[in-house]
């Protein structure tokens, strides 16, 4: 069944949001893709788009809890096309698609609302208090940079780091900065577990949603 989108806050859009993976220079330019179906007169659910490469990447509804995921370059011809995915397979065969044109391996599902670009993504939920100290995945999944979310309007940066790279005594470090000044992060805090770090993230994206990092000249 579904719901009624037009009751929503933006504190509700933004949790209903679906996870997704989105890889490295994709910006979001729009997302009313949900975890569950909802009633939403839009046709077009996402619009993910890359300038680097030249290609975007749709997601349309097509009815009947059918959907359409359209992957095709700049000048509008197509690369390839799901026009027949159910519901319950929809982010599967989305993130296929988007490994398939860019070889990534499995990263962290985030909820990313529109107007965020994002510039680097190596971060995974790999548990860092299962590892033994000489496990191999110290070199691969906590190396200094992590990830790192744009939003260019805005003028917003999240920043997540892992510091020391690649030590087992190490810690996330995640930052809110705004017009580029590293000196007076919007926000700054340190977490461990990979569960406490994405809900911090999301708290911060959810903010965004509510315009609360917008300052008194609209800035």
């Amino acid at each position: 069944m579904k719901e009624d989108v037009r009751a929503l806050t933006k504190s509700q859009y933004f949790f209903k949001l679906h996870p997704l993976m989105v890889l490295a220079g994709w910006k979001v330019k729009e997302n009313h893709l949900y975890q569950k179906p909802i009633r939403d007169p839009r046709h077009t659910l996402l619009i993910l788009e890359n300038e680097s490469c030249g290609k975007m990447v749709q997601v349309e509804y097509a009815g009947e809890l059918k959907y359409v995921i359209r992957m095709q370059n700049a000048d509008q011809s197509k690369v390839s096309e799901d026009s027949d995915a159910p519901y319950e397979q929809l982010i599967e065969r989305l993130e296929d698609l988007m490994r398939a044109s860019d070889g990534a391996r499995n990263l962290l599902r985030l909820r990313i609302p529109a107007g965020w670009t994002v510039a680097h993504h190596s971060l995974t939920d790999t548990n860092p208090d299962e590892l033994a100290p000489d496990s191999k995945a110290w070199l691969f999944d906590f190396k200094r940079d992590l990830l790192k979310l744009r939003h260019d309007e805005e003028r917003l940066l999240l920043d997540v780091e892992w510091y020391p790279e690649c030590s087992p005594a190490g810690h996330y470090a995640l930052k809110l900065i705004k017009n580029g000044n590293w000196d007076s992060p919007l926000e700054d805090m340190l977490c461990i577990h990979p569960k406490e770090l994405a809900y911090e993230i999301n708290a911060v994206l959810k903010k965004t949603c509510e315009h609360q990092y917008v300052d008194e000249t609209g800035a």
